[in-house]
Order: structure tokens, then C-alpha cells, then sequence
């Protein structure tokens, strides 16, 4: 699930800790100067890091068994007077000898005295914070925030280590309020942050905008983000923010963050507006790190509304999403550039289709009786001229857009295919990859309505998808661009059969009673190559 999408009602904002309630002992101070140094501090906790990082939704390393840890870099983000945050690189050996590097901001404070084993626990406390991460004042009591996924901060304690002066708690910054409102006026401020082998950059789209710097906010986890942590920040007087934490680091530049930069720029309002992003470096690895962007509440992603509006055989807003995604491809053209698509990258498009179509006729029977066919579609696609290969996408279906109102169709997560390298999902590509993706997205709103009632929407599937191509051309021929719709027909069949090829591979692995929705649409394609070869 996408992180831009508004979460449910039942999620409460958070308070901020620092602040007792009423009756309770204040927090305990945590003098600094006191501490050992802060890199002995951390070695300390390397093998707490590595029993608690598996059982995080986002590690990606779930089946390399335990890992050893290593402490890969550090800089603080807020010294106050009861905790300390620190932004944290860690290391994890993840195979033969390889590392994978992940985020892990970290808040350490002297536990509350109130657990009779006297690691204490973390204080529920009411308040909350600045914009800059000081205290407001005014603020009525509130619950603890509950993330509807894991239960009120329950994955938030990493550990206790002893060090001079007591025990230290340590928890997982981003659950704590104190932690996230440090983390965000560290990125939207614009300081950075710098300590051994570890400096944080930040940047901004667009400078002049103006900052709500100062004003009271509040802020929660996002229970639907998987791989990454997303936070949801609600500032008075101003527009809520949503701030993603990438967790595994790549090296190399985030799409998410050039793309929707690029776009912010030029003023598009097809995606959510990019306010800030920061770039770490760390033991010679530079990437993105964080980023800030305009949140959109009230909205949920395209894919249920799709689902009821299929169910229901209602029109579904296809030509406008058509046309919202033809500008994106245009704008991001004439910001990022574009590149000749030549008969070797064509070639090498369609060998990586041809190699993904071989290994799952492999593992999927079904698939092989479609390979002919399929192969046909392939050769055809070298036989026709290419669109210029530029910035895309990457991931786009009905999960990656918001019908926003009085504003249209707008776009999310421009990471890309997150099992691709980050290296790869930076290439330009052909855009018609993005419009097969939604192609296929559609196709699968109306298999999952039959799958889930019987009901037949094929032909909602089919108005959908004919009415998303219309927008999409009628858009990309604006301002005299030519379209040449025979020659984008031919790659577009190809693109949707590769795009199904994956789904059916992902579907026999872990939905086999879902494998009928992508092996229908090999056959339509199939029997689309038959028909165009008898004709020739």
C-alpha cells in the first residue's frame, strides 16, 4: 500500500514524551557529557540491532537467516535535556561476505522508573511539538498514538545497554514523537547533520517556498508502508506532510525523490508537491535518504474505488487518468531529458522480455502452452519504430494514483519496481511501459471482482482500458506531437504480455486461484499475435 494515501480515522495523532502528564514523575534528565563516547555507546548495541532488524516490516533480508551487525555510521540530529537522536547507518551481513546498509534513527533516553525490573518503559505523555522540535504549549492531554498495524508503539524498544549513570533505553526513533519531530526539522530546516563517517545533506526543490517552521505539529507512523517508514505530520496553520524514511540505502539517486523533485519544479500538480529531501553518504555510499512532500488526506488509492466502481458497472475515470499520465511522461521528458531508443536498447529490452518469458515457462506450465505466440509478439515489437526512452514511472497501477477533488488524478512512488536495483530503475525506459502497467492494473480490477463474487466485469475492464488510451494519446499528441498509434499498438501488446508473464509467475508462487487473471490476458494476447500473423 501506498504511503501517500490517507490512513484510517482510527489512527490517533501522537503526542510528544517529553512532557509528563499530570501525577507522573517528569522524564529522567540525560546528561551527555556523562556518556562514554557516543560511537562506544552504539557498538555496545550491535547485537540488539541484529535480533530486532529481521522482525521489522521493512528489512528485505528476512531469509538470510540472523545477521551480524556493524555500526557503519552516526551523526546526532537533537541533543535535549532527557534524550539524545541520532540518525543511524547499520551494516548487515547479509550473504558471502556481502553488507546491505539500512536507517535506523535511534532515540536514547534513561528508561522511566516505572517497570518493577527497572528497564522502565516508555512514557505515554501528553503535548505536543514545533515544527523546529520544541515543546508547544496549549495543547490539551491526548492518548498515545496506536499504529493500526503493530499496536501502540510496540516495536519502538530496541534495547536497554548499561552505561555510567544507569541503564539506557533504546528505541526506534521513528516511533517515538520526540524522535520524528527531530527527524523532520533536521530535513525540512535544512541543516544536515555530520559525524563520523556519516553527513547528512538536505535539499529543496523549489528554495523560496516558505516553511512552517515553528508551529505546532503532531505526527504518527503510516501503518501501510512496507518497505520504507512514512510518517504522517499534521502542522497547525499549514498543510500535513508526509516524510519517508528510505531503509535499505542504495547508492546512487532515489527515483522517488528525482522524479517528484523534477516535477515540483516545474510545477506540476500530477503528484503530490516534493518540499524537501536529504542525501546521506556513508563509507562511500551516497543516496537519498529521506524526503518531505505535500500529503493529501481524505483520499484513498485508485484500486477500492476501482473494485466497487467494476462491481457496481460504473464508470471508472480512466480518460482523465489517461491524460494525467501522458503530462507526467511529458513533463518529465522536458525536465529529465530523453534518449534515442536504437535498435540496441530496443534489443535489450526485448532479450530481458524474452529471458523473463523463458524462466517462468519453466515454472509455470500454463505460461509455456502461450510461448509461440507470445515470441511472436516480441519480434514484432523490433519491427516497429520506438518512442524516445526517458524517465518513468516504473511502477504504475491503480494502487500508485489518488483521485483528488477539484484537482484531478495524481501520482505516487516514482521508486519504481522495487525488486529492480536502484542502479536500473534510474535508466530512461519506454513509457509505454507505464501505460501496460495501469493497462494491466485495470484488467485485474475486473478479475478480482469475478474472483471475489463471480460477477463478470470484462466489459468494465474493457471500456476502462479503452478510455484510459484515448485520454492517454489525445494528451501525447498535444502541442502537434506525433503519435504513432500503429507502431505504439504493436509495443504496447508486448509490453502488456511481459507485464503478464511476471504476474503469472507471482500469482502460481503465492495465489494460485488468482493465476486465471494473468493466463487470460497471454491468451487475449496470444490469439492477437495469431491473428496478426494470419493476416500477414
Amino acid at each position: 500500500m501506498d504511503a501517500s494515501r490517507a490512513p484510517s480515522s482510527s489512527s490517533a495523532a501522537a503526542p510528544a514524551r517529553g512532557v509528563a502528564r499530570r501525577g507522573e514523575d517528569p522524564p529522567a534528565p540525560l546528561d551527555v557529557s556523562a556518556l562514554p563516547p557516543l560511537g562506544e555507546v552504539l557498538e555496545q548495541l550491535t547485537g540488539q540491532l541484529a535480533a530486532w532488524m529481521p522482525a521489522q516490516r521493512w528489512y528485505a533480508h528476512k531469509g538470510a537467516g540472523t545477521p551480524r551487525a556493524r555500526i557503519s555510521g552516526w551523526a546526532p540530529l537533537r541533543i535535549a535535556p532527557d534524550h539524545l537522536t541520532l540518525l543511524v547507518v547499520v551494516a548487515v551481513s547479509v550473504r558471502d561476505g556481502a553488507e546491505a546498509r539500512y536507517q535506523v534513527p535511534l532515540m536514547l533516553r534513561r528508561p522511566a522508573p516505572d517497570r518493577e525490573d527497572g528497564t522502565g518503559s516508555a512514557r505515554a505523555a501528553a503535548g505536543s511539538h514545533a515544527f523546529d522540535g520544541s515543546h508547544a504549549t496549549g495543547v490539551a492531554d491526548a492518548p498515545e498514538a496506536v499504529d493500526a498495524a503493530d499496536g501502540a508503539d510496540a516495536r519502538a524498544e530496541i534495547g536497554v545497554i548499561a552505561v555510567p549513570g544507569g541503564p539506557l533505553r533504546v528505541d526506534d526513533a521513528t516511533r517515538d514523537p520526540d524522535g520524528r519531530a527531530a527527524l523532520l526539522a533536521t530535513l525540512v530546516s535544512g541543516d544536515g547533520a555530520a559525524g563520523p563517517s556519516l553527513g547528512l545533506a538536505c535539499h529543496r526543490p523549489v528554495p523560496e517556498a516558505p516553511l512552517p517552521l515553528g508551529r505546532a505539529m503532531r505526527s504518527r507512523v503510516f501503518s501501510g508502508e512496507q518497505s520504507n517508514t512514512s510518517l504522517i505530520v499534521e502542522i497547525e496553520g499549514a498543510s500535513p506532510l508526509i516524510v519517508k524514511l528510505f531503509r535499505l540505502l542504495q547508492d546512487g539517486e532515489n527515483p522517488d525523490v528525482v522524479l517528484q523533485g523534477a516535477l515540483t519544479a516545474a510545477g506540476s500538480t500530477r503528484v503530490p508537491a516534493l518540499v524537501g529531501s536529504a542525501t546521506v553518504g556513508v563509507e562511500g555510499l551516497r543516496t537519498h535518504a529521506l524526503l518531505a512532500q505535500e500529503f493529501l488526506p481524505g483520499v484513498e488509492d485508485a484500486w477500492p474505488l476501482a473494485l466497487r466502481l467494476a462491481a457496481a458497472g460504473e464508470e471508472l475515470a480512466t480518460g482523465p487518468l489517461g491524460a494525467a499520465v501522458a503530462e507526467v511522461h511529458r513533463d518529465l521528458a522536458a525536465a529529465l531529458g530523453t534518449a534515442e531508443a536504437d535498435r540496441a536498447a530496443a534489443e535489450a529490452m526485448v532479450a530481458q522480455m524474452r529471458e523473463r518469458l523463458r524462466a517462468v515457462c519453466a515454472r509455470v506450465p500454463q505460461v509455456a502452452e502461450h510461448r509461440e505466440k507470445l515470441e511472436a509478439l516480441f519480434d514484432a515489437a523490433l519491427g516497429v519504430p520506438w518512442p524516445a526512452l526517458q524517465r518513468i514511472h516504473g511502477d504504475l497501477h491503480l494502487g500508485q494514483v489518488l483521485q483528488v477533488p477539484h484537482r484531478g488524478w495524481v501520482l505516487l512512488d516514482f521508486e519504481g519496481e522495487p525488486l529492480r536495483a536502484l542502479s536500473q530503475r534510474s535508466l530512461p525506459d519506454c513509457p509505454l511501459r507505464d501505460v501496460a502497467g495501469m493497462l494491466r492494473s485495470l484488467d485485474y480490477a475486473a478479475g478480482a471482482v469475478r474472483h471475489g463474487s463471480g460477477r463478470d466485469a470484462s466489459a468494465w475492464a474493457a471500456d476502462a482500458r479503452a478510455a484510459f488510451l484515448a485520454g492517454y494519446i489525445e494528451e501525447a499528441g498535444r502541442d502537434g506531437a506525433a503519435v504513432d498509434t500503429a507502431a505504439g499498438s504493436v509495443l504496447l501488446a508486448a509490453f502488456e504480455a511481459d507485464k503478464a508473464v511476471y504476474e503469472a509467475l507471482y500469482e502460481a508462487r503465492n495465489r494460485p486461484d488468482w493465476l486465471p487473471i494473468p493466463l487470460a490476458a497471454l491468451a487475449r494476447l496470444s490469439a492477437r499475435a495469431a491473428g496478426a500473423g494470419s493476416a500477414g
